[in-house]
């Protein structure tokens, strides 16, 4: 079994040692970086690769909550994270956020390894998952280019949506940004969105050419609906749409954005 490497995150000076010192005594985890903020954290987790980040909240600076936004919007895959928090009311924004787990402070060293056990089995899951989405797409495109198509494609520059019995005409320009979730994608219009079927992958080649551009691993935006790129914490940058609302820009994705802007 392949050891996970973690991240500890804590500005409380027992707890952190604690912590890493629980995780530690597992052979199938590997503690690669002990923390006191999330300035420190993204040092680290630019500097080797974070599979699992245990995560205080209420710290002096970018919170926890912050921090494990920054880290979906800017690595692929994102690690999974366990909050460890002595508040309650943040249990929902952190599940909201697909947190694996919600450790309320105390907690005894049992219930730490079953939040080690969780994340790791949805990292393994995870994996999975990627490995059959990736035999998937290429026995999908060996049939496509041997195949006569089979069924009709809603023309170019729009989607065609289903909706409580109705086929909805959904034009590209009315789309401000596109979003992945789960095994669906969402189209984010000016007032209302849409679902559609089909993964993120092929929604992207769809839009290809059509004005708009990746900008994170499960998002794009229409260039046209950005009124502005600002700049946020360690070289990140985010979308703000025009009438309202902001896309993540992750590292991974700026040079791509910034070419299209100068092009």
């Amino acid at each position: 079994m392949k050891r996970l490497n973690v991240l500890v995150v804590e500005d409380e000076d027992l707890a952190r040692e604690r912590l890493a010192r629980l995780v530690r005594a597992r052979a199938d985890f590997d503690v690669v970086a002990v923390c006191r903020n999330c300035e420190e954290a993204a040092d680290a987790v630019a500097a080797q690769r974070v599979d699992l980040a245990l995560l205080d909240i209420q710290m002096p600076g970018i919170d926890g909550i912050g921090f494990s936004r920054m880290l979906a919007a800017s690595r692929d895959p994102a690690p999974s994270v366990i909050f460890v928090t002595a508040y309650r009311h943040y249990a929902c924004t952190a599940f909201e956020i697909d947190a694996a787990d919600y450790l309320l402070k105390p907690f005894d060293s049992a219930r730490l390894h079953r939040a080690l056990d969780l994340a790791q089995r949805r990292l393994q899951e995870r994996e999975a998952l990627s490995l059959v989405e990736r035999v998937q797409a290429a026995l999908t495109g060996t049939l496509e280019s041997v195949a006569a198509p089979v069924e009709a494609k809603p023309g170019p520059g729009r989607f065609v949506v289903r909706e409580h019995g109705r086929f909805l005409i959904v034009r590209f320009d009315d789309v401000r940004w596109i979003e992945a979730d789960g095994r669906d994608c969402i189209l984010h219009c000016t007032k209302t969105g849409h679902r559609i079927d089909g993964p993120f992958a092929d929604v992207a080649r769809r839009v290809a050419g059509e004005g708009f551009v990746q900008v994170n691993r499960s998002a794009l935006v229409r260039i046209d609906a950005v009124a502005s790129f600002e700049e946020m914490f360690k070289g990140n940058l985010v979308a703000v749409l025009r009438g309202g609302g902001e896309v993540p820009v992750s590292r991974r994705f700026r040079s791509q954005v910034m070419q299209r802007l100068a092009g």
